[in-house]
C-alpha cells in the first residue's frame, strides 16, 4: 500500500494552463531535477497540462480523492503536437522543458545524462507538420536564434499519421 502512495501525485489546484501537484519530497525533487515543472515547495510542483499528461503515464494522478484518467487530462492539453513530440523525446530518455508560447522554438532538450538544474540545454526543437512545413525565412530566423543561444536546432517533422522524424539544422560557415 505504501508503494501505491509513493507512485501517486495529487492535484492541489488548477490555474489557467498549469496545475499544482503534490507528491513525496523524493519524487518532487526527481521530477524537478529532470526538468519537469517549477518547484513551489519541498513537496509541490507547478506543471503544465502537457507535463501532467506525461506524468499520468508514470504515476497515478488523483484530484479530490478521485483518480484522473489520461483522457481527462488530455482534454486540457492545448497543443497536441507539442505533447506528442514531448512524450516521444521523454520516452527516448531525454530531459525536455517546454518553452513559452512566444519563443521561436517549442522545446529545450538536454543531452542524455545531463540534468536541467545543472547544465544548459543542448538542443532547441522546432515542431514542423507535414503539409504545412516552415517558410525559409522563418527557418533562418529560428536557426539564428538557436545559434545565438548556443543550441543545436532540431526540426521535429510530424507526419500526417503521427510519425516523428528529427532533423538537425545548421548553417555552413565559410
Amino acid at each position: 500500500m505504501k508503494r501505491d502512495r509513493e507512485r501517486t501525485l495529487h492535484i492541489v489546484y488548477r490555474e489557467n494552463n498549469h496545475v499544482v501537484i503534490r507528491g513525496s519530497r523524493d519524487i518532487i525533487d526527481s521530477l524537478y531535477e529532470h526538468g519537469i515543472g517549477e518547484k513551489i515547495s519541498i513537496d509541490k510542483l507547478k506543471v503544465s497540462n502537457i507535463e501532467l499528461a506525461y506524468l499520468s503515464t508514470r504515476f497515478s494522478i488523483v484530484e479530490n480523492n478521485n483518480k484522473i484518467d489520461i483522457g481527462d487530462i488530455l482534454k486540457n492539453v492545448e497543443d497536441m503536437l507539442r505533447f506528442i513530440v514531448y512524450l516521444d523525446l521523454r520516452k527516448r530518455g531525454y530531459d525536455v522543458k517546454l518553452t513559452s508560447k512566444d519563443s521561436p522554438i517549442d522545446l529545450l532538450v538536454w543531452e542524455k545524462g545531463k540534468r536541467p538544474i545543472k547544465t544548459q540545454p543542448r538542443y532547441g526543437v522546432k515542431i514542423v507538420t507535414e503539409g504545412l512545413g516552415i517558410r525559409v525565412l522563418d527557418l533562418s530566423s529560428v536557426l539564428k536564434y538557436c545559434e545565438s543561444m548556443g543550441l543545436q536546432l532540431v526540426l521535429a517533422l510530424v507526419s500526417n499519421d503521427g510519425v516523428i522524424t528529427y532533423y538537425k539544422a545548421f548553417s555552413l560557415k565559410s
